[in-house]
């Protein structure tokens, strides 16, 4: 192993418990209630705030790409809630954050494909009024643009969130919660 690794490995090692290529990350909360948006929903579904989902964001991203995550989530007081309906409410809003993101993408890829559509329009237009060079110029520069940035975001932007999204699913491998002792 090169040195450079080894330096990686041994701050790696003040976060995580690492084990072959198996990371092990403890999240510890004081309440389960801090995770919760008391603003979101009603009383039959709870919904996460980011702050448990910026955290696993962050632990992966920390992480040499070839690692697996094992998330060991450290509630001191659950509070009016069970073990087993934090893991409900953990695994719905981890549902939840994939349909948001799924929803966000196709966003991007609709937006995208509307500023191409305008760019070619504008463009189309330019070629009629070549003989006026100022209107042809700014019209041009106008439709490549519109362009360029439908591009950027249909293809290039969605295709940067998917990886990282596709990263963060394949990097869990576990996630366990329990009370503290």
């Amino acid at each position: 192993m090169s040195k450079r690794k080894d330096i990686k490995l041994q701050i790696l090692q003040n976060y995580f418990s690492i084990n072959g290529k198996i990371a092990t990350l403890e999240l510890v909360y004081d309440t389960f209630e801090e995770l919760i948006n008391q603003n979101f929903g009603g009383d039959n579904i709870e919904k996460l705030n980011d702050k448990l989902f910026s955290d696993i964001d962050e632990a992966v991203s920390l992480l040499p790409r070839n690692f697996k995550l094992n998330l060991h989530i450290v509630i001191r007081d659950f509070g009016k809630y069970t073990q087993e309906e934090c893991e409900k409410i953990i695994k719905q809003n981890i549902y939840l954050f994939a349909y948001r993101k799924l929803k966000s993408n196709n966003q991007r890829l609709l937006s995208g494909c509307v500023l191409i559509g305008i760019g070619a329009v504008v463009l189309l237009a330019s070629y009629f009024l070549h003989n006026y060079n100022l209107w042809f110029d700014l019209i041009n520069i106008s439709g490549t643009l519109f362009v360029w940035e439908g591009v950027y975001m249909a293809f290039i932007e969605r295709n940067l969130e998917n990886k990282a999204t596709r990263r963060l699913a394949k990097s869990i491998q576990n996630i366990t919660i329990e009370k503290e002792k």
